[in-house]
């Protein structure tokens, strides 16, 4: 980080939403800005701009970033608005998250010669699902990545793969284990109520792809097992996404008594404070930020043996592992976790906050990018 510190650079964090900014990459904004950089942070406007300029960086908003839309001449008008910014603020370097930004954002700053790291955050509907969609996103990633400096994957299953099918060169790869985790901030913490009922917590968009079927039909089996306990689910029914679960669906999981839906909440850890449990059956994963928060606030899991997911988990040390789409094994884990004593939780508990300090604390993240873009100057 010292050497970084020597010159003052000019650098872009661009996400598909201020949002993003303001929850996974404050700390990273607050750290440049310390070591007398100047900032630019780069979204489409939300409710979350005016937070992120309190910390003295500047908010530049991007106007043509469709995050849903599959329409090309959109996509090539967001690109095309980057590289205005690249060029007009004339930046040292930039940072890309999530899919538009990674691929476009690249393009652009190999366009404009501005340095760049792209991170991939996880690979969405189109890795997941074979087809032209999947075709034509492997063809764009391979020719965005010729372009940018640095390519970071949160997890070896996601680099591998990106080697694999040469989507990007091995030489331009490098390791860096997700946004972090603030463990002052996200911290072990006293239950505000007594539930007599043992909690089981699902946070996450309600997407086919975060295994929220396997959840509900886990939720159905264990619940005739254990009447007396509870399944929360906190997380946006994300409408535009094909791999939505469907509104009435959750509704009726409700209205039968299988979940207790919180809806979106702007304090998961209140939420999770509530838990004794938090469960994650995702199909895959970048590196999965409520498995992080979990750990740190000294929660069991249950998740599932996938690229992202089992980065989190020691199986019967901090929680328990299960083989993806599979109901039976995440219901059978979810009774199991039942029998064990509230102590035998609790030290699952102890050894996932021991995880989260050692290998994913939010200043060993950063840390990283300093010596990342460090090593590019």
């Amino acid at each position: 980080m010292n050497t970084l510190k020597q010159q003052q650079l000019k650098i872009g964090i661009v996400l598909n939403t201020a949002w993003n900014i303001y929850n996974f990459r404050l700390g990273l904004v607050n750290a440049f800005l310390a070591a007398g950089h100047q900032v630019y942070a780069i979204a489409p406007v939300d409710d979350f701009v005016s937070e992120i300029e309190a910390t003295g960086c500047t908010f530049i908003p991007v106007h043509h970033l469709s995050r849903k839309g599959m329409n090309p001449i959109q996509d090539l008008r967001f690109g095309y608005e980057l590289y205005k910014i690249y060029q007009s603020k004339d930046l040292d370097v930039v940072l890309h998250y999530t899919i538009k930004p990674n691929i476009y954002g690249c393009l652009a700053a190999g366009r404009a010669k501005v340095k760049s790291i792209s991170t991939v955050t996880g690979l969405g509907y189109s890795f997941l699902k074979e087809g032209l969609v999947n075709k034509i996103a492997n063809r764009l990633y391979q020719m965005a990545f010729k372009s940018g400096t640095r390519i970071a994957f949160q997890n070896r299953d996601d680099k591998k793969l990106f080697e694999d099918l040469s989507l990007c060169p091995a030489s331009k790869t490098t390791l860096i284990k997700g946004s972090g985790i603030n463990t002052t901030h996200f911290k072990p913490m006293p239950k505000k109520k007594t539930y007599e009922k043992l909690i089981y917590l699902f946070v996450g968009r309600l997407l086919y792809d975060k295994g929220v079927t396997e959840l509900f039909e886990a939720a159905q089996q264990f619940k005739k097992q254990c009447p007396e306990t509870e399944i929360w689910v906190v997380g946006a029914i994300d409408d535009g996404n094909p791999s939505a679960v469907a509104k009435a669906e959750v509704e009726a999981q409700e209205a039968n008594g299988t979940i207790r839906y919180w809806g979106v909440s702007k304090d998961v850890r209140s939420i999770m404070q509530e838990a004794d449990v938090v469960v994650l059956p995702s199909y895959r994963e970048g590196l999965p930020r409520v498995m992080l928060e979990s750990l740190a606030m000294g929660k069991p899991i249950i998740t599932t043996d996938t690229a992202g997911c089992r980065e989190t988990i020691r199986d019967t040390k901090n929680g328990f592992i299960v083989p993806v789409k599979d109901a039976a094994a995440l219901a059978n884990a979810m009774f199991r976790m039942y029998q064990l004593s509230d102590e035998a939780r609790q030290e699952m508990g102890r050894f996932g906050r021991e995880m989260a300090l050692q290998e994913f604390d939010e200043q060993a993240i950063i840390k990283r990018y300093f010596e990342e873009i460090a090593a590019m100057f």
